[in-house]
């Protein structure tokens, strides 16, 4: 369905292709930019207006439940940077505390989540380049950022897979203003003034508070852009002013800035990770080919053209992809990185691509050099729209599939109303999706039958990769409780929160049986437990543990 979708979204966005081809000198910025935002308008409505989220992918569903209680956490007024270890900054919750006051939380308050920053990035697009660039290049931009946050496509393949995983939505959203940010800082300054110098500064600072490692990237890269005066002094220190007002303002309101530095400093206290090092060694070959096809695309675009060749470009565009490389690196689920699919989008502003003034054939030009000139721009318009077409097909396929079929009955009610795992996977019960599926609805079962769907019953607490048991049960989750475990990312047998701090205000604490990171938690929290909590319930999955009263009875 995914294939299918993204070929109509091509088919859809097909005329800009037309457009460039032969309306180039005079009309075609308008279209394109305007089919663009259009695009981009749609994908954001889709996104908000999903009658159910729709999963389908053999693995992953563990890192959904995340998000799940993230959007239960929000609803309750609960901020991840300030209640535990996390890696992730506080946009991601602020984020779903807006979505959760939208509309009641259900599974679909993950695509309204993202909808709505998807919203804040179209807006801080508008807000930065319209000055600096032509509107073709604002709506390509606009409409790769939009199309990277809503999609719920399994980001680790360039074509369109057939499974959506809704993968980690934080690192697509720190991704897409990234490379908002990164065409700021690459493309011509333009008639960029100390207003979008400023935001660009906020835009870093949005950025910085989802994941640290992009905002850290985007500094570096404003750096080599200032050094190779594409953006003057005086705009660099407005950027880096901008940037500390915003982390000194999210600090005075909300506290969480300094609390999440600290979780941060705490996590890379970890061993380092080996394979990092690996993933940026296999990740080397398609920034070089995005890089250097970029660099070429540019150059032979100002050889059929009066477009003069200068350097800054080019050693931009390397370093915009050697960022995005170190990026992925770094967050290491995110292949293909959006800031590639903005390079071609980079090397046609510079090259004078839809202005009226650049790109204009000479008297004398051979009408072979101006059909390659065409088909230049034509080619350089397609490479632009791989990814948008790839990430907005998988939204439209979404769309779809939540209308083709029911959601799970059982889960009607609940917090995770209105997700649907596709009826295949219900029929192979050996396969991994499947068999996590099934533990959640054991769990539920369970704790249900312990009495902790009762009003006055407490949170639950699991020790396991995730917690889908509040939102499960329409309750607060745990205070001081991670969203996710990770042995040796976010806990280890050494740095773990103390037992006082972690089983606070837990009154379920629920063991999951067979998950490495759940069986680490119960050997580092296992006397803690045995000793303030008494046995209710048990499963191959999972045991259940509720607090013991006074009298070491039940409560």
């Amino acid at each position: 369905m995914i294939a299918l979708s993204t070929y109509a979204f091509a088919i859809l966005l097909f005329p800009a292709l037309v457009a460039v081809w032969y309306l180039r000198k005079d009309y075609a910025s308008g279209f394109v930019g305007l089919l663009c935002l259009v695009g981009a308008a749609g994908l954001i409505v889709v996104s908000a207006t999903l009658p159910h989220l729709f999963f389908d992918h053999e693995r992953y569903l563990h890192d959904l439940w995340t998000a799940f209680d993230t959007a239960n956490k929000s609803a309750y007024g609960q901020a991840s940077s300030v209640d535990y270890f996390s890696p992730i900054g506080p946009v991601y919750d602020w984020v779903f505390r807006i979505a959760t006051g939208l509309r009641q939380v259900d599974a679909t308050s993950v695509p309204l989540a993202n909808a709505v920053f998807a919203l804040g990035t179209l807006v801080l697009a508008l807000l930065t380049l319209t000055r600096q660039v032509n509107f073709g290049t604002l709506g390509l931009v606009v409409l790769i950022a939009v199309a990277t946050v809503v999609t719920p496509r399994e980001p680790d393949m360039i074509f369109a897979q057939t499974s959506m995983s809704w993968l980690a939505p934080y690192n697509r959203w720190a991704a897409a203003l990234a490379a908002v940010v990164t065409v700021a800082f690459c493309c011509p300054p333009g008639r960029r003034g100390i207003p979008e110098a400023f935001l660009l500064g906020v835009s870093i600072a949005v950025i910085c508070l989802i994941k640290v490692t992009f905002g850290a990237a985007l500094v570096g890269l404003l750096v080599a852009a200032t050094v190779f005066r594409n953006v003057s002094i005086k705009h660099a220190v407005i950027v880096l002013l901008g940037l500390a007002a915003s982390l000194a303002a999210a600090e005075l309101v909300t506290g969480q800035v300094t609390e999440n530095l600290a979780d941060i400093k705490t996590v890379s206290g970890f061993a380092k990770e080996a394979w990092r090092i690996i993933k940026l060694i296999t990740q080397l070959g398609e920034a070089a080919v995005w890089a250097i096809g970029s660099a070429v695309l540019y150059l032979l675009l100002c050889e059929n053209s009066s477009e003069r060749k200068r350097f800054t470009p080019v050693v931009l565009i390397l370093v915009a992809a050697a960022m995005a490389c170190v990026i992925l690196m770094q967050n290491h689920w995110l292949s293909e990185s959006p800031i590639y699919a903005v390079l071609p989008v980079i090397a046609a502003q510079w090259a004078g691509l839809f202005r009226k003034d650049g790109l204009v054939e000479q008297s004398g030009q051979a009408a072979s050099q101006a059909l390659t000139l065409d088909i230049l721009s034509v080619l350089t318009i397609a490479l632009a729209l791989i990814y948008p077409v790839r990430d907005g097909g998988a939204m439209v396929a979404q769309f779809l599939q939540s209308r083709q079929y029911p959601a799970d009955e059982r889960l009607a009610g609940t917090g995770q109303a209105g997700f649907v795992l596709h009826p295949r996977w219900h029929e192979q019960p050996e396969e991994e999706v499947t068999v996590d599926y099934n533990r959640m609805l054991d769990g539920f079962n369970l704790l249900r039958q312990a009495g902790a769907a009762e009003p006055e019953a407490g949170p639950v607490l699991a020790l396991n990769f995730a917690n889908p048991f509040p939102s499960l049960l329409n309750k607060p989750s745990p205070a001081r409780v991670p969203i996710w475990f990770h042995n040796g990312r976010t806990f280890s047998k050494e740095i773990h929160q103390p037992e006082e701090e972690f089983f606070s205000d837990a009154e379920f604490v629920i063991v999951g049986h067979g998950d490495p990171s759940g069986e680490m938690l119960w050997e580092i929290y296992q006397p803690y437990v045995l000793e303030h909590y008494r046995e209710v319930a048990t499963s191959p999955s999972w045991t259940v543990y509720r607090k013991k009263g006074p009298d070491g009875q039940k409560l």
